[in-house]
């Protein structure tokens, strides 16, 4: 089945900019200001919402990668949840067009379940190779009935395509999850494409494990995802019940080899926020100690934005979300990092965990020197208003240039719907004028009592953009929707 998107277009005019001062008075560290490129989005089109397989109301948690091969070879990845929990399924969608055609192409692999057990996919996300072989990592989780008990165990897989996204192989195990000596959570996989790079083709899958407490791990294999090295620890070891708040990694790998692993740290207090890294020079075979890109951020971590204009707080349904760090690192070595949090909002201090916030922005900073030194984060989003910005995701171009894309809630004058929006950056200072993607905009409603999962995704090629999020323009419906964003110059 095929999908045509029609030719709506929407357009925005680039921001010009330039430094006031001379060359002659400008300091030597200077940046010049570079001009973003203008945007112009398609059709939105929707990648789920198939009878065969699309059942319930909650498609979501997307991921999205284009082949360096041939970018018009773009894959994405989405959370298909059926009423069971047993029966959860990862759902694969593919083009070869460039985003012409979207063909929806079954689902990831799952381990083979007794007959009396059961078994679903979540957490999935997508990255490939320099030759255009797509990897997808994924929670495996399956469930078992032992003597009227359910018992649950979770596996971190890995399945690889090497058609273009219409086949995956059968699962490997990554990390083998027996709750005991591990327990994994929220993966995402990177895979070295680096030209430059003496590790070239090497996959690094970072994990939060849940074993002895909480921690950032990562997991690398070196032969096309068919072994996998032993579990390495790149964070401190948390105690939940303590309440730190230790979670959502992502690895980026710069043009020459070193890979980047960021996640954000908290204690679920308002202004305890650091977002950590660590790295690795030698091919994920040691990594540094954990260095901050930026600490003592205004967020809790996890928090609730509002789904009610009510002022009765029991009429606010809790809409959860995270500041789930967002990482993409350019061709001449720039490392961007971003997040949401709550420099111009608050949030309410009377609540623990996940406490109700407002006026969330997107914040972005850079390093130019491998991570030693961090710009001071600079809001993106340009609403003018205290509206939500939430759930960022970045990607990097092959020219150097920076797209970003996130949700927003600046058209719903009662600051509950949200929409999708877009920006780009060549220097992470003079962004394109906010530009609206989604069509439609989201109708929160009730159905957010489950959140809108933990993240989109975006995949950027040289002249495009492919940004794919979870929808609601049907209400308690949630798809899963793309558009492609074609690039001036």
């Amino acid at each position: 089945m095929t999908t045509r998107p029609g030719a709506r277009t929407c357009q925005a005019v680039a921001l010009l900019a330039t430094l006031a001062s001379s060359a002659a008075s400008r300091p030597p560290a200077a940046v010049e200001a570079a001009a973003p490129r203008v945007v112009s989005f398609g059709a939105n089109v929707m990648l789920s919402g198939d009878t065969t397989f699309t059942h319930g109301n909650d498609q979501r948690e997307a991921s999205i990668a284009a082949s360096p091969a041939d970018p018009r070879n773009v894959v994405a990845l989405f959370k298909d949840r059926y009423p069971g929990a047993g029966d959860r399924a990862c759902r694969v969608a593919f083009t070869t067009d460039g985003g012409l055609d979207w063909v929806r192409a079954g689902s990831l692999p799952l381990l083979p379940v007794e007959p009396n057990a059961t078994n679903g996919c979540t957490n999935a996300a997508i990255a490939t190779d320099a030759g255009g072989i797509f990897y997808a990592s994924y929670l495996d989780i399956s469930f078992e009935q032992l003597n009227g008990v359910a018992v649950e165990r979770v596996d971190l897989d890995v399945a690889k395509s090497t058609d273009g996204g219409r086949t995956f192989s059968p699962r490997a195990v990554a990390v083998h999850g027996d709750g005991v000596s591990a327990d994994p959570d929220k993966p995402y996989i990177a895979v070295d494409a680096q030209p430059g790079s003496p590790f070239r083709g090497t996959i690094y899958v970072s994990y939060t494990d849940f074993a002895a407490g909480i921690q950032i791990r990562v997991v690398v294999s070196r032969d096309g995802g068919t072994t996998w090295s032993g579990s390495l620890p790149i964070s401190r070891l948390g105690r939940p019940e303590a309440g730190d708040f230790i979670q959502y990694s992502l690895p980026a790998v710069a043009p020459d080899g070193t890979v980047y692993i960021f996640w954000m740290e908290s204690d679920g207090i308002f202004g305890h926020l650091s977002i950590k890294f660590s790295r690795s020079t030698n091919g994920g075979k040691s990594w540094s100690r954990p260095s901050s890109v930026a600490s003592n951020l205004p967020s809790p971590g996890g928090f609730r934005l509002r789904t009610s204009n009510s002022d009765d707080t029991a009429q606010r349904l809790p809409l959860l979300s995270n500041s789930f760090p967002a990482a993409g690192i350019a061709a001449n070595g720039t490392i961007y990092v971003a997040w949401t949090d709550f420099a111009e909002g608050s949030c309410d201090p009377t609540v623990a965990f996940a406490p109700l916030c407002e006026n969330a922005d997107l914040r972005l900073s850079l390093s130019r020197d491998a991570g030693k030194h961090w710009s001071a984060p600079v809001k993106v989003n340009d609403d003018g208003a205290r509206t939500d910005q939430f759930m960022p995701w970045i990607a990097t171009h092959p020219d150097g240039l920076l797209s970003l894309v996130w949700l927003d809630r600046r058209l719903d004058p009662d600051n509950v719907n949200y929409d999708v929006f877009y920006s780009n950056t060549l220097d992470g200072a003079t962004f394109l004028p906010n530009v609206r993607v989604s069509s439609a905009s989201s109708l929160v409603g009730t159905s957010t009592q489950q959140g809108l999962g933990d993240y989109n995704g975006l995949a950027a090629t040289a002249d495009a953009v492919f940004p794919v999020w979870g929808d609601l323009r049907v209400q308690n419906d949630m798809e899963v929707f793309t558009a492609v964003g074609s690039l001036g110059h």
